[in-house]
């Protein structure tokens, strides 16, 4: 899933903002939703606003949360701390398709000025495939996964075996849901990783 909306502040792009009043309701209401859903594990980022939203759905069953870098959302570089609107001046090539982290990177090859490249996004996203694949595929195993909509593009492309693609493939609202399962075919096919839709 994704973390819940943040608080954007109006003075100054950050990478690492809480989460806002709406995030944090929308976590509530997320919680709510899953609470008869038991889960084995909590992965999550280490950013502020998914590590609140997971404190949010974790707190309450108990669930220690697992924090792994690999789970983060793009590096900022230089855009990082700038006044709101600089970004675009000082760098309008990064940002001729977009203001996110995918629309960066399709632009330029880079998350941000000295920020990550495109490459090395990916190899995150492939330690993060392999982190989520160990419980996806283990027996009776629920892993709840908190991260961002730039890297949760490229690791359910990869877990549904697909190469990420630079252009945006899968959409991400704030306390959306994917649900991934694993299952086999008999009598010797698989495992397959299958996207579930609906209710979780």
């Amino acid at each position: 899933m994704r973390h819940g909306a943040f608080f954007e502040d109006p003075a100054v792009l950050r990478r690492d903002p809480p989460l806002s009043q709406l995030g944090r309701a929308q976590a509530a209401a997320l919680a709510a939703r899953l609470a008869g859903i038991e889960f084995e594990r909590c992965l999550v980022s280490p950013l502020a606003r998914a590590q609140e939203t997971a404190r949010v759905l974790a707190g309450e069953r108990g669930l220690a949360l697992e924090t792994h870098a690999c789970l983060a959302e793009g590096e900022f570089g230089a855009l990082d701390g700038l006044a709101r609107g600089a970004e675009r001046e000082r760098y309008p090539e990064y940002f001729r398709l977009g203001h996110t982290v995918l629309a960066r990177l399709a632009s330029t090859g880079r998350t941000a000025p000295g920020g990550e490249t495109r490459a090395e996004l990916v190899a995150r996203a492939r330690a993060a495939h392999a982190l989520v694949r160990e419980p996806l595929f283990a027996p009776r195993v629920r892993a709840l996964v908190v991260s961002h909509g730039g890297l949760l593009q490229f690791l359910l492309a990869m877990l549904l075996g697909h190469e990420p693609r630079a252009e945006p493939t899968y959409g991400f609202d704030h306390c959306a849901v994917a649900r991934v399962e694993a299952y086999r075919e008999e009598p010797g096919f698989g495992p397959f990783a299958a996207l579930r839709f609906g209710a979780p």
